[in-house]
């Protein structure tokens, strides 16, 4: 336990993040040319994003979208979950290659949105 100037310590540290990150996983829906360590580059420089990753390998079928399956941690605004998550949403859905974003889980829980999947 921490007495209440250690508390206070940790709490007003300018050092340390006020909120913590958020933690998703999400599955993109790709263009069939899509090149995947560009897109991954490019959601890394998105503002708020501090680390991404590959969850597992591309699923390429013989024609049509490649499915890839990511994680994202990142820093929230003040808003809610879902406005956080919208947001999030429109940058990756806005990089070249990239169809639609559907999230998984937040925080290792299901995303569900009135009982239906989020999708961007």
């Amino acid at each position: 336990m921490y007495d209440p100037i250690d508390r206070y310590l940790l709490e007003n540290d300018p050092a340390r993040l006020q909120t913590d990150l958020m933690n998703v996983t999400c599955v993109l829906q790709m263009d069939e040319g899509a090149h995947v360590p560009d897109t991954l580059t490019r959601i890394r420089v998105l503002p708020t994003v501090a680390v991404v990753g590959q969850k597992s390998k591309v699923n390429r079928p013989s024609a049509g979208a490649a499915s890839l399956e990511i994680y994202i941690k990142f820093l929230p605004d003040k808003g809610g979950t879902y406005s956080n998550l919208k947001s999030l949403g429109k940058m990756v859905k806005s990089l070249p290659g990239v169809r639609t974003v559907k999230y998984l889980t937040v925080s290792g829980r299901k995303v569900l949105f009135k009982g239906k999947a989020l999708v961007i």
